[in-house]
C-alpha cells in the first residue's frame, strides 16, 4: 500500500522553524510583560513555546528516523514501513494462508479466491 510521507530536508526545515517559533514565544513573554500587558497575553507566548517544541520534535523526528511518519511523498510500505500504521508495521495485509484480506495497492476488501483487485486491478500474490 502506499502512503504519503514527508522528505528529510523539508522535515528538518520544519524542526528549525518550530524551533524558531518556540524562540519567539520567549521573546513574546518578555515584551509583554515588560509593557505590563494583561495576563492573557503572556500566556499566548507558553503556547508559542509549547507548539514549536512539539512540533520541532516531530519534525526532527521524521528527518532523522528511519520510519518516517506518512505525509508528503508517495512511499510503497514494503520500502518504508509508517510507524503509526500498526497494520502495515506488523505485516499484516495477508491471511495466514497467503491469500490478501485487503488489496496491497488501494485497500479494497478482498475474497480469498480473487487472483485480480476488482478495484484497481492488480495482481494479487
Amino acid at each position: 500500500m502506499k502512503s504519503v510521507k514527508p522528505g528529510r530536508g523539508p522535515s528538518f526545515m520544519g524542526g528549525i522553524a518550530s524551533l524558531f517559533a518556540a524562540v519567539f514565544g520567549v521573546f513574546w513573554i518578555f515584551m509583554t510583560m515588560r509593557m505590563g500587558a494583561p495576563v492573557i497575553f503572556p500566556v499566548f507566548g507558553v503556547f508559542f513555546i509549547v507548539m514549536g517544541l512539539v512540533q520541532a520534535a516531530y519534525n526532527f523526528a521524521n528527518a532523522s528516523s528511519k520510519n518516517r511518519f506518512s505525509e508528503f511523498d508517495i512511499v510503497d510500505s514494503k520500502e518504508e514501513p509508517d510507524p503509526m500504521d500498526i497494520a502495515s508495521s506488523a505485516g499484516r495485509s495477508e491471511a495466514e494462508d497467503g491469500s490478501f484480506r485487503f488489496c496491497p495497492y488501494c485497500g479494497r476488501p478482498l475474497d480469498s479466491t480473487f487472483a485480480f483487485c476488482p478495484e484497481c486491478g492488480k495482481k494479487l500474490g
